[in-house]
């Protein structure tokens, strides 16, 4: 479901694969090549969510902001994960019921274990496990995931869509749900 609230409708780009089961609603950015699979929720009723391209939003997954949150590109949240506002970067792995909190700031290529719980700033090129979780260097094979973790994702989407599966989001501003403005005219691109 796709709902605008106060005036603010998601802006989803019509290549976005949205399951019939996902809830999207308000002032929600959703960029090229993304998925959000069933039973995710992004709800943009206090702040802006900006979700970049090629991102997978899996299973049971929330996001939710007091202010403001953003996900780079290529940025893969696996079953159950929470992300209540902050930053995450771009090649980003959250696994398996992971939660990243308000203040997170999680840089590029970050490998984010299941279950772990994410405050604070994460640098670039790092894996967090644990709870609390404790920052450690990735080794070559996380990185090497890291370079394009969600491409299957990209790849099953388009699945998806070919056999007619999700909601198919026209180019249509009356809706509310449309290309941003800077992909129109292919500088997004």
């Amino acid at each position: 479901m796709i709902r605008g609230l106060d005036g603010k409708f998601p802006k989803i780009h019509p290549s976005v694969f949205v399951s019939e089961a996902a809830y999207i609603v308000g002032d929600v950015t959703i960029g090229e090549g993304s998925s959000v699979w069933p039973n995710a929720t992004i709800r943009a009723d206090y702040g802006d969510i900006i979700v970049g391209k090629n991102c997978s939003l899996q299973d049971n997954c929330v996001l939710h902001t007091d202010d403001h949150l953003e996900l780079g590109d290529n940025v893969l949240l696996t079953h159950g994960a929470v992300i209540h506002g902050g930053k995450v970067g771009s090649n980003v792995l959250v696994g398996v019921n992971a939660v990243l909190l308000e203040n997170a700031d999680v840089g590029d290529y970050v490998f984010i274990g299941a279950g772990a719980i994410v405050r604070g700033h994460v640098p670039d090129h790092s894996l967090v496990i644990g709870v609390p979780g404790q920052i450690r260097p990735l080794s070559p094979a996380q990185e090497a995931r890291l370079q394009d973790p969600t491409a299957n994702y990209v790849r099953n989407a388009q699945r998806f869509i070919a056999n007619g599966l999700g909601l198919q989001i026209p180019a249509n501003p009356q809706l509310g749900l449309e290309i941003p403005a800077n992909e129109q005219s292919g500088e997004g691109q």
